[in-house]
């Protein structure tokens, strides 16, 4: 497993969650929430956290229906993903990964664990598990061979 920082991120409309990995690539931790103000300044905000952290892959959710299908959230979440891809350095992996049901699993452990859920923290612990799937499944198949988790 390559050393390095990684990034998940759960994209909405309104708020864009943000979870940080240690340097190790085992521990994810909830790290901000960014406005959706419009992609452009959500893409500013975005490359300013990789490059101020060295971060070397950023896990990006993709909404997929149960069933596996892909509806207007999924469209937007990978337009977005182009327009981020075009102004991360080179070094910088994006991939998107699957985030059927993190939310929900995101406030069953908060709850669980007795945090308060709100608005404000509910983008944060998404992506966290976005973040953790993502880490998982790195530590099981290594670095994927560049192989992108979903095409963008």
């Amino acid at each position: 497993m390559k050393n390095g920082r990684r990034l998940g991120v759960d994209f909405g409309d309104v708020r864009v969650g943000v979870a940080m990995s240690d340097s190790s690539g085992l521990l994810a931790s909830p790290l901000l929430t960014i406005n959706n103000d419009g992609v452009d300044r959500v893409v500013k905000a975005m490359v300013n956290l990789i490059e101020e952290n060295e971060i070397v892959t950023v896990y990006l959710g993709l909404p997929i229906h149960l069933s596996g299908g892909e509806g207007s959230a999924s469209n937007k979440v990978r337009e977005f993903a182009l327009i981020l891809q075009e102004s991360l350095p080179a070094r910088v992996i994006l991939r998107l990964i699957d985030e059927r049901l993190t939310t929900a699993q995101a406030e069953r452990e908060a709850m669980s664990a007795g945090k308060k859920v709100n608005k404000e923290n509910i983008d944060q612990l998404a992506a966290v598990v976005i973040l953790e799937n993502a880490l998982h499944a790195e530590r099981i198949h290594g670095d994927w061979a560049g192989k992108p988790v979903l095409e963008i």
